[in-house]
């Protein structure tokens, strides 16, 4: 794997420029110095309205000037940083007996300047760049503590600092970033020189050896173990199994190259996770729709989307580096995975349906009847099922993960959703990033969809409004489950649902009116009465998803006769239909329900067969067998409404 690193630096060269964000800081002031053919401009700068080339130029230098973390010219008694071309200089101003004092850094204990500038020629071979560096050293302490002292701005800004001092006033300081401008290919190239010379850990305990490099097979003479991967003391934070072997015969030359990867991995500038193709090492630098889009850097998404969308073929063979990289660190590029896709699979066969037939959908409106892609099923599972904490979690420490109940207003851990997300994560990672489709299977959608519906009704509540906050996302964790079982080919379609709701309204019949033989009313065109319909049982069998969605229909019939639902029509209150484990103590539950508001109900055909269809079903049926077809009920269209015998009912109800 290390070698493929260097291999893909190699085809992709200068791929770290890409990469590079843009790192100049607020935090300090800003003093340039531009050096050209012994001319020498300088300005205390507004970095908020700089011209392109200036940002680019600071931008360069900056990310030229930090080298190796926690590896300095000289950290002590220097200016900072690993150039000789940005230095941090710190002006002090202080007040004593109205005697103000301002003064810089530059020659606080030893002379900074001379310092740092010498330890900048140890990097040097050439003498006539050393002959320049010295003359940009003998400048500097010539001039620049004067001109930053005479800067007025910096001054002002000094005093007023001091002056926002309401008690114990002492000594107040600003830092300012110096840039020495000589133009961006010798500053680079000092880069370059000082990253070679620093690139291994320390030889003494890994040794310094000459031969031929592991990566390049190069002939040299100081081979040894790079900084970037690892420390002596622990295993690059890497699992065991995985296919990254260190070793100390790695010349400088390959050391750099790791170097400018892993320093495309500072601050999460890299994409992550990262593909690292094998057979098309340039594949990245050939992608011109990855590398030019209004600047704007691709996520690994995006750059998988485009590959398929410009050649599917070429998603095969590559490298998945997942790392982390952050200050706390060191930042030695950890490895969290690592693995190798053979065929990335970047469509399913997965297709979403509207079961519950929703108008106004919520997160799902633009995947219902299509086939997604991981991408966008991944999407779909962080966003309506996980609450947004999937994407950015999948190695996160347990710790760290945080899920409350935030949308009722709740800081209350949300533990079920949280267990859920671990135990699941590393399944949805290898199957949307590795195309591994054991993994997908493994995972019990139904057991989790429901646990987290039934979750979502026991904590509902209502908004501002009087609506429920989680009607709409329970309808679509509806959807998606039944379309997961669909393809789990369990027979879900949506056919059934319709079979379902025809059955229903046989089931419950009614309209009526019509008569005569005496009994009169008939008319119609378009005097109106006539009707008919009424068909109606008081009694099924061997029909137990029937039976639920009946037994939802009804709970939401029953619960709506409470007067408070007028104000507060949230659905908490089905959430006592949902913990009956046996279908006999649900029924039981139903007709104490139906007591406590029988004041409200009137004498119906359709209400009474439904409640007969429910008390003479069998008493054994394990309710959480059939559970998402009673939900489902309960938020499909009611059906048991009373009847109003002037307007006749349309067929389609």
């Amino acid at each position: 794997m290390i070698k493929e690193i260097v291999e893909f630096m190699d085809a992709n060269e200068g791929i770290e420029d890409y990469f590079i964000q843009n790192e100049v800081s607020n935090s300090y002031l800003h003093y340039y110095i531009k050096i050209q053919n012994n001319m020498v401009c300088k300005d205390l700068l507004d970095i908020d309205n700089l011209d392109n080339e200036l940002k680019e130029t600071l931008k360069y230098m900056t990310y030229y000037q930090k080298g190796m973390h926690n590896k300095y010219l000289d950290k002590n008694k220097g200016l900072g940083g690993s150039s000789p071309y940005i230095l941090t200089v710190k002006i002090l101003f202080n007040k004593l007996n109205e005697n103000e004092t301002v003064k810089t850094n530059l020659n606080n204990k030893a002379n900074r300047i001379k310092i740092q500038y010498e330890s900048a020629l140890a990097y040097l071979d050439n003498d006539e760049e050393k002959n320049k560096l010295i003359d940009i050293q003998k400048y500097l302490e010539k001039n620049l503590e004067k001109s930053l002292l005479s800067q007025e701005h910096i001054i002002n800004e000094l005093k007023q600092k001091y002056d926002n001092l309401k008690k114990n006033k002492k000594e107040v300081s600003i830092e300012i970033r110096v840039y020495i401008d000589v133009g961006l290919n010798k500053v680079k190239s000092f880069y370059e020189k000082f990253v070679e010379k620093r690139a291994f850990l320390d030889t003494k305990k890994a040794g310094l050896y000459k031969g031929n490099c592991a990566i390049c097979n190069q002939v040299s003479d100081e081979l040894s173990l790079p900084y970037v991967l690892s420390t002596l003391g622990d295993d690059c934070g890497m699992k065991l199994t995985m296919p990254l072997q260190l070793t100390n015969h790695i010349c400088k030359t390959c050391t750099l190259k790791l170097h400018k990867f892993k320093v495309m991995t500072d601050n999460q500038q890299l994409t992550k996770p990262f593909p690292l193709f094998i057979d098309k090492k340039n594949l990245f630098g050939e992608q011109k729709s990855i590398l030019k889009d209004n600047e704007k850097k691709k996520s690994y998404r995006e750059i998988i989307k485009s590959i398929y969308y410009t050649n599917p073929k070429d998603l095969k063979n590559f490298y998945l580096l997942n790392y982390y990289s952050k200050s706390d660190n060191g930042w030695k590029l950890q490895i969290k995975d690592l693995d190798y896709i053979e065929n990335f699979q970047y469509m399913t066969s997965i297709k979403i349906k509207n079961f519950l037939d929703i108008k106004n959908s919520y997160k799902l409106n633009d995947f219902y009847d299509r086939e997604l892609s991981v991408f966008q099923l991944e999407k779909i599972f962080n966003e309506l099922v996980f609450d947004k904490k999937l994407q950015n979690n999948y190695f996160n420490d347990y710790k760290e993960l945080k899920i409350t109940y935030w949308k009722i207003d709740s800081s209350n851990s949300n533990n079920m959703l949280k267990n859920y997300l671990i135990k699941y994560r590393q399944n949805f990672y290898d199957f949307i990033y590795k195309s591994h489709q054991s993994a997908f299977a493994l995972i019990d959608f139904r057991e989790m969809l429901l646990d987290i519906i039934v979750d979502d009704i026991r904590h509902d509540d209502k908004n501002k409004e009087g609506y429920s906050i989680y009607e709409n996302e329970i309808k679509e964790k509806l959807n998606l489950l039944f379309s997961l079982k669909k393809q789990e080919e369990k027979k879900v379609d949506n056919g059934e649902f319709i079979e379902l709701k025809k059955k229903m309204k046989n089931s419950l019949g009614y309209w009526r009116d019509v008569k005569d033989e005496e009994g009169n009313l008939i008319l119609k065109a378009d005097k109106k009465p006539k009707k008919e319909f009424v068909f109606g049982v008081d009694f099924i069998e061997n029909n137990d998803n029937f039976f639920a969605f009946l037994c939802g229909q009804l709970a939401r019939f029953l619960i709506e006769k409470s007067k408070a639902k007028k104000e507060n029509k949230s659905h908490a209150d089905f959430s006592g239909f949902t913990e009956w484990q046996k279908s006999k103590l649900l029924k039981e539950y139903m007709w104490e329900t139906h007591r406590k508001y029988a004041h409200e109900l009137k004498f119906d055909k359709k209400y009474d067969n439904a409640m007969s269809i429910v008390m003479t079903y069998r008493d054994d049926l394990e309710m959480e067998s059939v559970m998402e077809y009673m939900i489902a009920g309960y938020f499909s269209d009611n059906q048991i409404k009373y009847q109003n015998n002037t307007t006749e009912e349309s067929e389609d109800e």
